[in-house]
């Protein structure tokens, strides 16, 4: 039965223009995309100490790329930029160009 499964996907290999042809119906569904600014880790105790003007330090270093995260999986990076008065990101990588979103 594996065998045969594998044949079932090996014959379908699709051209640009059929993938393009497949996603046509979902073209226009809004996806949430999160921009990741840095981690960090601490205790209950450390969290419910947190108040106005508190500082939290994140795992990530000033200008390191910020992670653009679709249903949890990291899709590009990018560097914070500014547009008039508000903020933006400048895509500078594509994680994995060949992977299903």
């Amino acid at each position: 039965m594996v065998k045969r499964l594998e044949k079932v996907e090996a014959d379908r290999v699709l051209t640009f223009e059929q993938v393009v042809t497949e996603l046509m119906p979902f073209i226009d569904t809004p996806l949430r995309l999160e921009i990741q600014l840095g981690q960090s880790r601490m205790t209950i105790r450390d969290l419910l100490e947190l108040e106005p003007g508190s500082l939290v330090e994140l795992k990530k270093s000033a200008g390191e790329p910020m992670d653009v995260l679709c249903k949890e999986r990291v899709l590009l990076r990018g560097e914070v930029t500014v547009l008039e008065d508000s903020l933006g990101l400048r895509i500078t990588e594509i994680v994995d160009p060949d992977r299903k979103v």
